[in-house]
């Protein structure tokens, strides 16, 4: 609550004793600069000019060309060396020309690692440059003025772009201009590096060299007003691309053939994502802000992208109470026409959403939209085949979105705890991140056109009823199945490849998940207890199934129990499968625990590997101590015993007394 927006308004008195005792997590990081401000800017602004007496030198300098000799005219030998920080000074103070960072000669003028005086007279001119000395220029600072003096991975580490799209975006910042305190360069890579990093505008300001935090925070206000101008609205919102654009170039197959009906409808995806924020002294504010379901103050975003993760628009923030749940805001969003959405979709286009936005569905129905919304159980314990086939469809298309959140999330900006005085300024830098993902990030889907053939074979297997399903309910009541547990090492099980589990699954979620259910699933062997053991149990009466019982991910009062009927004679030896999970029904691909049973038996051949590396999760259930759980029988027997115990003493103390 320091740190609320309301506080801003307060004049800043500099006579007062305590401001240099403020502790960080009281400050205030914003770019907000108030006209109560503008006479301390101009006076800090006037100081800072007086501490840092720029001397300017116009001098000779060779060439910046990483790719030709400062000597010779060879160009891109696969010989030449970068020049050494000895090599170029001898270079200055022999001929007064500067040798820029990463200038490089041929091999063949150095003699054991230096240059001879016949070879330094023979360095060549290119033009004369203004170098710019500053006695806060320390050694080791961060030099973003010379394009050369960083690496490219320190481009990339510190501001979420490497060097050459630094240097596109540079180029756009047209209505940015030079100051004498510091360069359009240097004032987006500090922009960069806070959205990137989430630092504090006084760390930023001692990274960079700057006076104080105020001049980092009028830096990235003027940097975030450069970039909604002349970058944002090139790159993201609903009327920066059109239909055309996205059915040519950003709808994957996959989508068109799973969801449409033909090849001119745009499926488009949609989910809330969340900005935590700061408890406000605002009470309305703080309860609008009060999420029941993190049970946290955030603010939720609305992002809408293309079936390849391309983001189309990202609306909002909105408020998170009751009156504003993922329905409530996309409604709001559709009939108040943000964006002019409304006139850039057609009749039939497609949403693609989850459980969540279940109450807008007859809105956006009215609207003539069609909606692909995951099937829900009401009150069963699975889903039939037909609505888990139809699932599969949905989720096939709509992890791209939580991708894309994913990829908002790793500018730390947006991961941390944000504060309310830059709430209003959200909006604005989310749209840069965004945009900043469409043109320099690769989009979640890299090859649109892949992925066809796995969409007709999941078409036709819409309808498919699980045979494994109806094989094993014909036996019940006298006539059901016996099981009996076996170590899986001791059976005998068709290997599988990778490749062959991914043409069950129909994608790589389930792999990864399958992954830490078999490890769950080891446990120690009941015959030695120095080995381990995968449990399996084989039927009695068929000797072509075998099942596993994988503990829930989620509940530890509950088991999955997946079954997998197989044939050895067979090319694809896996006939059917069923779990007894609420998706387990599906024959459009599989869930994570046939998949766990499959990878062990086939692709692992049922080895339990012994390598756990030192990151290794399975690590972290160590790591954490547990507490011993007593029973209340235990614990009034220890009161009992505590009780006998105070009475046995005070007996004896008496005893000693008389």
């Amino acid at each position: 609550m320091q740190n609320d927006f309301d506080h801003l308004d307060v004049p800043v008195n500099k006579t007062d004793p305590q401001e240099n005792e403020e502790p960080m997590l009281l400050e205030v990081d914003t770019d907000i600069v108030t006209e109560n401000e503008d006479m301390e800017s101009e006076k800090e602004e006037t100081q800072e000019e007086k501490e840092m007496k720029p001397v300017t030198l116009s001098i000779w300098r060779t060439s910046k060309s990483h790719g030709s000799c400062i000597v010779c005219p060879v160009a891109d030998s696969t010989s030449m060396r970068v020049l050494s920080d000895e090599q170029w000074t001898m270079i200055f103070l022999s001929r007064s020309i500067w040798v820029p960072k990463g200038a490089r000669c041929c091999s063949n003028h150095l003699y054991k690692g230096h240059l001879s005086y016949e070879v330094r007279q023979l360095v060549k001119q290119s033009k004369v440059d203004d170098i710019i000395l500053n006695k806060h220029n320390h050694a080791g600072s961060l030099d973003f003025d010379d394009p050369g003096a960083l690496e490219n991975e320190t481009y990339k580490t510190i501001t979420g772009l490497d060097r050459d799209h630094f240097n596109d975006l540079l180029d756009k910042l047209t209505t940015m201009r030079n100051s004498r305190l510091r360069s359009v360069r240097v004032a987006l890579a500090i922009f960069l590096a806070k959205i990137r990093l989430a630092l504090s505008n006084r760390v930023l300001a001692c990274v960079f060299q700057l006076a104080s935090k105020r001049s980092v925070s009028r830096i990235c206000h003027q940097v975030r007003v450069a970039l909604m101008q002349d970058f944002v609205p090139y790159h993201v919102g609903f009327q920066h691309v059109s239909r055309e654009t996205i059915l040519a170039q950003h709808q994957t197959m996959v989508a068109t053939e799973l969801l449409t009906n033909g090849r001119e409808q745009v499926v488009l995806i949609a989910d809330g994502t969340y900005l935590f924020c700061q408890k406000s002294s605002n009470n309305e504010f703080q309860r609008r802000t009060y999420s029941q379901y993190k049970h946290r103050h955030l603010v939720k975003p609305m992002i809408i992208t293309a079936s390849d993760g391309y983001i189309i628009s990202s609306l909002g923030p909105f408020f998170t109470d009751s009156l504003n749940n993922d329905a409530a805001i996309l409604k709001h969003c559709m009939l108040n026409d943000e964006q002019q959405v409304l006139s850039w979709l057609r009749d039939n286009d497609v949403l693609v959403l989850d459980r969540g936005f279940r109450d807008t569905v007859n809105t956006l129905n009215r609207l003539g939209l069609q909606v692909a919304m995951p099937s829900f159980l009401h009150n069963r314990k699975q889903l039939p085949a037909d609505e888990a086939n139809r699932t599969r469809f949905v989720t096939k298309n709509r992890w791209v979105i939580e991708s894309v959140n994913g990829k908002i999330k790793q500018w730390k900006f947006m991961a941390q705890i944000i504060q309310n005085s830059t709430i209003r300024f959200i909006s604005d830098y989310l749209d840069i991140i965004c945009a900043l993902i469409n043109k320099y990030q690769c989009s979640a889907v890299k090859d649109i056109e892949n992925g066809r053939e796995i969409a007709m074979k999941m078409r036709e297997m819409l309808t498919t009823e699980n045979r494994l399903q109806e094989r094993l309910a014909k036996h019940t009541g006298t006539t059901s199945l016996h099981w009996s547990k076996h170590n899986a090492a001791n059976f005998q099980f068709p290997p599988l490849t990778e490749e062959n589990i991914r043409d069950l699954t129909f994608g790589s979620y389930q792999i990864r998940m399958a992954k830490s259910y078999i490890i769950e699933h080891i446990g120690q062997s009941q015959t030695n207890e120095e080995e381990m053991e995968f449990l399996v149990e084989l039927c009695n009466e068929h000797d072509d199934l075998v099942r596993a019982r994988f503990q829930s991910r989620h509940s530890n009062n509950k088991n999955h129990i997946a079954t997998v009927q197989f044939d050895n004679h067979k090319q694809q030896p896996i006939d059917a499968w069923y779990c007894t999970c609420s998706a387990g029904a599906r024959e459009v691909g599989m869930c994570s625990h046939i998949t766990a049973l499959l990878w062990h038996l086939g692709v692992n051949k049922a080895v339990i590997s012994t390598d756990n590396h030192p990151l290794s999760a399975s690590r972290l259930i160590k790591a954490i101590d547990d507490s011993t759980h007593f029973s209340e029988n235990d614990t009034n027997s220890d009161d009992d015993n505590a009780s006998a115990l105070n009475d046995s003493d005070t007996n004896n103390s008496e005893d000693d007394l008389s």
